[in-house]
């Protein structure tokens, strides 16, 4: 993948080399400096930066696909989080509790408390109820065969 910006800066047009405002130089596989870290621009100085140490920064900012599956239900739903993908399919934004929570397996009548983060962590580090209650299942069956 290019990282290509093809807008001019309106406010300061470009700068003296030609680069446009918000991309660094690295970005173009040229080399660049730890002044060249751009400070409140579109792309954060750290994705561009440190790539090639981390594998491009795989599953950053990752969206889930309808015909795919959670690949893991996260305590903490970070876009910037390497755990999983937390972005929605279609809209601007990350999963919701309630998402979550189905992907897991939880009727939608259960409730969690406290904050929206207390509530990501246990969905996120519960055990699914259908895994429960099948592992129930199967304990209560070779109990009643022995």
């Amino acid at each position: 993948m290019v990282l290509q910006y093809r807008y001019d800066d309106k406010k300061n047009g470009r700068s003296g080399s030609g680069a446009l405002r918000g991309v660094c130089a690295c970005a173009a596989g040229l080399p660049c400096a730890p002044a060249d870290r751009q400070e409140n621009t579109l792309i954060p100085w750290c994705l561009p930066h440190t790539a090639n140490r981390h594998n491009n920064w795989a599953g950053l900012y990752g969206r889930i696909s309808w015909d795919g599956y959670f690949s893991t239900t996260v305590t903490d739903p970070e876009p910037m989080g390497k755990q999983g993908r937390v972005l929605h399919p279609d809209q601007p934004r990350v999963v919701s509790v309630r998402e979550c929570a189905r992907s897991q397996g939880f009727r939608d009548s259960y409730l969690f408390a406290g904050s929206v983060l207390d509530k990501y962590r246990q969905i996120g580090n519960a055990v699914p109820p259908p895994l429960g209650a099948a592992l129930g299942r199967e304990i209560k069956k070779a109990l009643s065969a022995s």
